[in-house]
């Protein structure tokens, strides 16, 4: 089918491989001279324009700071915030303290319970939701329309979306309101991750695994080897869904301004699927063939392996392969991997080709992510909305960006002669801390608080495992770009009713076929696709389409 690229998106892919190349765990920020070294990275161009704007309004946007308010935000995420040495001192500089209210650990289960605070009036000041959530309960009256206090209390935000028209619109419903407010996402796609040991025992030579049929007879070779004498042994096992491989067979879910096809919508890089893809029926006998096989835990196909049950799978030698998050090869070697074994090596695959020998290409996130916003309780005074705000702008600020993604000069980097940044605290010593202990840690994947992403400073947090693989793989060709799209107010709350019921019966009948649950034969695939449309999957697609038009015009 055919797929428009957005330039922008795919600018910040080729300015991803420039800030990657030559960075290690040394931090340095220098080029290597690889393609797309002239550009810059998408946030921070934006961060130079507002910076350009709003150089010397830092203690003027400040002016009167102080204060504290509530915040309900996901139990997790709470945590991760107490460990940030960085956070605490922008609480400092700005003399503003957030009161966290710890939701569930489980995301689904914390935007579950906005709505019922919702219902039962008890969300504090501040909420952690999506986007769509802000903007449909927002035009109900729960939430504040924040866009006529921006210009008094948060002059250097206001900046920011002015100077970044695609944001500003992503966050503005139609008739001008701002809900919630988002924050910036790094652009990064999965990766296969595969012991590197394992592979050398079982007599694979990992170069060699190109295609999809490769990296099946992979899975073989490592199931008769490891799995002989050993019954929990699965080849490949991850976490959450396992219905994460449509794209590379072409059937990842799109939109562009003639077509859409699969649930795009909450889905743009995890996740995704068209049912409807001439490739979708060969991904389900794939994943079958797995299943049946034994090459895929079982346990994560039926939705009930935990992330960590597969955590201790793979520490433990009871798997050797999977694809997930882009930092996981380097967690497994982080959290017990070499003790468990010495021998334990986890690398990086490179992406896989088709029957052309070109790479496939997969999702990659987006740069701004509707599933973390942040929306203020329309109970709130206009004390508290300023209060939010000011905190807000702080981290839009020259002082604030930087804090958030680089700590302090002089503690957590340096500035060299070049004018480049470099960090001068070890990713592994900071990340490897005890949970509860505080540390630098700069990981912009995550929702801490609402600000530009620095692509070059978050690829530089890293080890020299992720480095290179990002750098190796994260290049233009091999990434299948991800637009933004904004859509109204009535088309959120129209998907948002629809996706729920759409997509867990999708996932349910995926599940079904690979499973056995359901023959897997052409009939039966027609009558699957014919049940999702009754249920609204087309009408899903439609309004994906009209949305990505609006948005392009």
């Amino acid at each position: 089918m055919k797929r428009k690229k957005m330039m922008s998106v795919l600018l910040a892919a080729a300015m991803l491989a420039a800030s990657l190349a030559g960075c290690g765990s040394s931090g340095t920020t220098e080029s290597s001279g690889t393609a797309g070294t002239t550009a810059e990275t998408t946030g921070e161009t934006a961060q130079s324009d507002t910076a350009a704007q709003t150089e010397a309004s830092t203690e003027e946007s400040q002016a009167g700071a102080g204060g504290s308010y509530t915040m309900f935000i996901r139990s997790q995420y709470h945590d991760w915030i107490e460990e940030l040495k960085w956070y605490d001192v922008a609480e400092e500089r700005t003399g503003i303290t957030v009161e966290y209210v710890d939701g569930p650990e489980e995301i689904a289960d914390t935007y579950n319970e906005v709505d019922q605070r919702l219902a039962s009036g008890t969300l504090p000041d501040a909420t952690m939701c999506k986007l769509s959530q802000a903007k449909v309960y927002g035009s109900q009256g729960a939430f504040v329309d924040l866009a006529p206090y921006l210009e008094e209390y948060a002059p250097n935000y206001l900046a920011y979306i002015e100077a970044n028209p695609q944001y500003k619109a992503y966050v503005t419903d139609e008739n001008g309101a701002i809900y919630g407010l988002v924050k910036e996402s790094p652009i990064f796609a999965d990766l296969i991750g595969y012991r590197a040991d394992h592979f050398e025992k079982a007599g694979i030579d990992a170069a060699s695994v190109k295609t999809i049929d490769d990296f099946t007879e992979a899975l073989r070779t490592l199931k008769a080897y490891y799995g002989a004498d050993n019954p929990n042994y699965y080849p490949l096992s991850g976490r959450e869904s396992a219905l994460r491989f449509a794209a590379w067979f072409g059937a990842a879910a799109y939109v562009d301004e003639d077509s859409s096809g699969g649930i795009y919508y909450g889905h743009e890089k995890d996740n995704c699927f068209d049912i409807k893809a001439d490739g979708a029926y060969k991904w389900i006998e794939t994943m079958k063939t797995w299943y049946d096989e034994g090459l895929i835990n079982p346990s994560w196909v039926e939705g009930t392996n935990g992330e960590g049950d597969w955590e201790s799978q793979t520490i433990e030698g009871n798997a050797s392969v999977f694809y997930d998050y882009y930092n996981r090869a380097e967690w497994f070697m982080s959290n017990g991997g070499p003790d468990v074994d010495p021998d334990y090596d986890m690398q990086v695959l490179d992406f896989l080709q088709d029957e052309n020998g070109n790479t496939i290409p997969v999702p990659t996130s987006v740069l701004l992510n509707g599933d973390n916003a942040i929306a203020v309780s329309s109970a709130c005074d206009e004390e508290t909305i300023a209060t939010i705000l000011r905190f807000t702008d702080y981290f839009y600020t020259e002082e604030g960006i930087d804090l958030a993604n680089w700590g302090v000069e002089g503690e957590s980097y340096q500035v060299n002669s070049d004018g480049t940044k470099e960090y001068i605290v070890d990713y592994t010593e900071e990340e490897n801390k005890p949970a509860g202990e505080k540390k630098w840690s700069f990981l912009s994947d995550r929702l801490t608080v609402c600000k530009p992403v620095d692509q070059t400073a978050f690829y530089t947090w890293n080890t020299d495992l992720i480095a290179e693989a990002a750098n190796r793989c994260f290049v233009e060709e091999n990434l299948l770009e991800r637009p933004i799209v904004v859509y109204t107010t009535e088309q959120e709350e129209q998907l948002s009713n629809l996706v729920a019921a759409v997509y867990d019966s999708e996932t349910a009948g995926l599940t079904g076929f690979i499973v056995g649950n359901t023959e897997l034969n052409e009939e039966n695939w027609n009558a699957f696709i014919e049940q999702m449309d009754s249920l609204g999957l087309s009408q899903i697609e439609q309004i994906q389409l009209e949305a990505y038009q609006n948005t392009i015009g």
